[in-house]
């Protein structure tokens, strides 16, 4: 167990927990969570209690064992491949290797549990996404998660500009349209673009254990995520823990949650300052609450990445 990490004993409660809250789905994701000497053993329990689970891996630790395991608990898996080729792959994930990650994905897929590749779009591997979808279909993925680049370490030098996401958007469509591979678009401006460029889109059957198929809308708030020391956040990316279940219940962490009146604040669509409070297409997307806060510093303010509002942010803060 890395320094931190919740102990066995209360992951395992914590499980209990998580199945009273009644969730669709759950997904484990890292850093890698293969590294976790207990996974097995955890997914284990999450398949004793009927929850679906999904993991998100780099696939670099995907034996043929561990995917057989993976099959045998009905896991279903995403692996991240963020290069379409091995020079942009391997500069993004230096250490890594690709050809070893294409082959555990095609090994997921011969096996049936490859869910999707997720593709996280980056300024430095955005010209290839029309590759990155034939990769996808050459592997034999059911589908791709594109997903819009949140807070990170030094992520600002990587997010694209409102121009660039008009342009992927443009693109991701173009291309699935073409070949006709299933996606999703992890963005909440994605079905306010489409609607407003009359983009053709054939929605994805099902979810990809992030979004729901006709619905990307800012989901602050309405999930829990837990880093492996027990805090609690209303989004994976927020900057804002809404408790700790070493030192309180996870189902009264969500109680606290929902009653919140800051986060209730946040959620409330009333309450947006700039273009977003008068953009017609605000209940069904809310823009990035995270990535707002972390370039403005206000939770309320616009999404300064938001496609649909290039005039007014080429002149902030995304240049």
């Amino acid at each position: 167990m890395s320094r931190g990490e919740l102990s066995r004993e209360r992951a395992e409660a914590l499980i209990k927990e998580i199945v009273a809250l009644k969730p669709a789905w759950v997904i484990l994701e890292g850093g890698e969570p293969l590294l976790k000497e207990d996974l097995i053993t955890l997914i284990g329990l999450l398949k004793q209690h009927h929850l679906k689970t999904y993991l998100i891996t780099n696939g670099l630790l995907l034996t043929p064992e561990k995917i057989a395991l993976l099959k045998k608990l009905d896991v279903r898996i995403m692996l991240s491949i963020d290069g379409a080729h091995q020079k942009t792959y391997e500069s993004i994930r230096q250490g890594s290797d690709f050809y070893k990650v294409v082959a555990a994905a095609k090994a997921c897929a011969r096996q049936g549990i490859l869910e999707a590749l997720n593709f996280t779009i980056l300024k430095s591997n955005q010209a290839e996404i029309a590759d990155i979808i034939h990769l996808a279909q050459s592997i034999g993925a059911p589908k791709i998660n594109f997903i819009g680049l949140k807070p990170c370490h030094n992520y600002r030098d990587e997010l694209l500009t409102s121009a660039e996401y008009k342009e992927a958007i443009k693109t991701v469509c173009r291309v699935a349209h073409e070949t006709g591979i299933e996606f999703f678009f992890d963005e909440p401006f994605f079905w306010a673009a489409v609607k407003e460029w009359e983009l053709a889109v054939k929605s994805p059957i099902g979810n990809a254990g992030i979004v729901a198929p006709s619905d990307t809308a800012c989901a602050f708030g309405e999930y829990l995520f837990i880093e492996p020391d027990g805090t609690v956040k209303p989004c994976s990316f927020a900057q804002l823990p809404v408790g700790n279940v070493n030192s309180k219940p996870l189902t009264e962490i969500w109680q606290d949650m929902l009653s919140s009146p800051l986060i209730n604040k946040i959620k409330d669509c009333k309450n947006r300052t700039g273009q977003c409070a008068t953009c017609s297409h605000l209940e069904s997307c809310k823009g990035c609450r995270s990535r707002t806060f972390a370039i403005t510093g206000g939770w309320l303010a616009s999404d300064l990445a938001c496609p649909l509002a290039i005039k007014s942010n080429e002149e902030g803060h995304l240049k």
